[in-house]
Order: C-alpha cells, then sequence, then structure tokens
C-alpha cells in the first residue's frame, strides 16, 4: 500500500488540477481599435454625472494591468479627453450587470488600413514591410504586416496573458473599429474596404484563437459634403455598407455590423464627434455587437438543424 501511495496521489492531484481548469472562469473580452473617433475627441468636464460614474463589472485594459473602469480616473485619450468606449462599457455593463468584461483599446490617429499605404502617403496597391498602417497581414508570420497592427496585436495579447495568468480563460467576444477616414483619400483602398475589413476581422479572430465574432464598425464621414481630403466619402461609405452581415450584398461579410452615424453630432470641423456623439457611437457599438451575436448565433443554430 505504500509503495502505491506516490501513484495514487499523482491521479488525485491530476484529477483536482484537470477540475480546476476545465471550471476556470472565462473571461470576456472585447477590442476597441482604430484611428481618431476611437481615440476619441469627448471631454470629460461635459460628461453628465451618470457617464462619470465607475462601472463595476467592467474592467480597462491600462497597458500592463485590468482596473475597474473609471473615467474619471483613467487616461482614455489624454487626461481631458475620450471616445467611444465610455458609451460602449456602460451599455454593455447595464445590460449584462451580472457579467465582467473585459475591454481593451487600442487607437491612432490619422492612420489608415490598406497595405498600400505609410502613414499618409500611398505607395501603391502591392504590401511592404516597415509600413505604418493597420494591416493585419495574410498570415501571422507575414513580413507586411502593419506597424500599428504589430502594436494593437502587442496589446490584445499582453491583456490575454495577464487574464490567464490570473487562472481565467479569455475569450474574445467582439471586436468595435472606428477607422476609415484615412482610406477615404485613396480610390483603391476606399472601394476595397470591405476587403480590408474582411482581412482584419479574420486575422484578429485568428491572433486570439477565437471563432468569428462580431466586428461592429462605425460609418465613416457623416458630413455630405465632405472636406476636400476625403475625396472617395461616397465609395468607402458604400463599403461599408455593403460589408454589413444583413446588406444582401454578394460583398457581405459573417458577423460585420455596419453602425450608420448619419445624425450623430460632430464638432465644428464636421469629422471628429462632440462629447455627446461620443457617447451615442459608443452606445451604438454596444447595441450592435450584442445584435450580431446574436444573429450568429440564430445562423449557427439554423446550420446546426439544418444537418
Amino acid at each position: 500500500m505504500l509503495n502505491r501511495l506516490p501513484t495514487l496521489l499523482f491521479f488525485v492531484l491530476t484529477f483536482f488540477v484537470s477540475s480546476a481548469a476545465f471550471g476556470q472562469e472565462i473571461a470576456d473580452v472585447y477590442i476597441l481599435s482604430g484611428q481618431s473617433n476611437m481615440a476619441g475627441s469627448g471631454r470629460k468636464a461635459q460628461l453628465p454625472s451618470h457617464w462619470k460614474q465607475p462601472v463595476s463589472n467592467v474592467r480597462y485594459w491600462t497597458g500592463k494591468e485590468f482596473v475597474t473602469f473609471d473615467p474619471e480616473k483613467l487616461h482614455l485619450n489624454g487626461p481631458d479627453r475620450f471616445g467611444p468606449e465610455v458609451g460602449f462599457i456602460h451599455t454593455l455593463g447595464s445590460l449584462h450587470p451580472d457579467q465582467t468584461f473585459y475591454i481593451v483599446k487600442f487607437a491612432l490617429s490619422g492612420q489608415p488600413l490598406h497595405a498600400g499605404f505609410n502613414g499618409g502617403k500611398w505607395m501603391g496597391e502591392e504590401p511592404g514591410p516597415n509600413r505604418a498602417t493597420f494591416y493585419p497581414g495574410q498570415s501571422a508570420d507575414d513580413p507586411n504586416i502593419g506597424k500599428h497592427y504589430q502594436r494593437l496585436h502587442e496589446q490584445f495579447s499582453a491583456a490575454l496573458s495577464a487574464l490567464t495568468e490570473a487562472g481565467k480563460t479569455p475569450q474574445l467576444r467582439g471586436v468595435a473599429w472606428m477607422q476609415g477616414e484615412a482610406d477615404a483619400k485613396q480610390e483603391v483602398s476606399a472601394k476595397t474596404y470591405d476587403q480590408s475589413i474582411a482581412l482584419l476581422k479574420r486575422r484578429i479572430e485568428e491572433d486570439c484563437e477565437s471563432t468569428p465574432v462580431p466586428f461592429v464598425m462605425g460609418e465613416v464621414l457623416p458630413h455630405d459634403p465632405a472636406l476636400e481630403r476625403f475625396t472617395h466619402r461616397h465609395e468607402i461609405r458604400q463599403s461599408q455598407q455593403d460589408a454589413d452581415m444583413r446588406s444582401g450584398s454578394a460583398r457581405a461579410i459573417t458577423g460585420v455590423w455596419n453602425v450608420p452615424t448619419d445624425g450623430i453630432p460632430l464638432l465644428a470641423d464636421t469629422v471628429h464627434y462632440d462629447t455627446k456623439g461620443q457617447l451615442m457611437l459608443g452606445t451604438s457599438f454596444a447595441l450592435g455587437v450584442l445584435e450580431a451575436d446574436g444573429m450568429l448565433k440564430m445562423l449557427a443554430e439554423k446550420a446546426n438543424s439544418d444537418k
């Protein structure tokens, strides 16, 4: 019996370790990213009191750790500005008060998605290495992955690793994307924006090891006429509309949800959303993620019933 004790202990320990692993808490993660309207131009001083309150069931990634979301204390876009995350988090947290959510935000003003850009300069349609763009590459080892996507990847990878180290199982539940003004300055990038979104969605899912998740994007440049530099406003908005999974277009992408922004209030520059507009945008993102998730589940159930 004494000789069998180490073996017995091994199996007992294995059982408890395995049981703990299967019982790990699932951590629901949302990524918010894009350019200046995701970084945000809302003013904290103009926030109504309700929106200034901490959201106890939402954790926000500071770049080093997850902390309770408190818009008054956190630097969301510098010390005095915020983006759509305030509306997004308040709405999500309020609708699901018994769940805990984890938010990762990364945004860079004025930056493109298409591989042909290097910052504000168009280099041609073919991808190239070390370019300032959110281009995610065709695979994880693509040498042409853009610098901005690399930084985004570093942010969400560090956040997911922190959750894993805390004994949780992180799962990406959705992406909110507010970008496209930069891509509206060039014909190719504007007309193929749906393809860029399809690739970005796939690559984020691959890098997060997630099944297809809702990808909610805000329709850019609601003011008509647009400023002269946005030469292909119509084309990029049409591309966004076609990419929506509800569009009926051959370009529709499963899981993509386009959020119309017409009527959301802007600053005097006619490009960036004011304080109220940022709250409306974030609220629309949260509702869109939940609606898209519901539709994806419905489609999955239908596919299973048809087998």
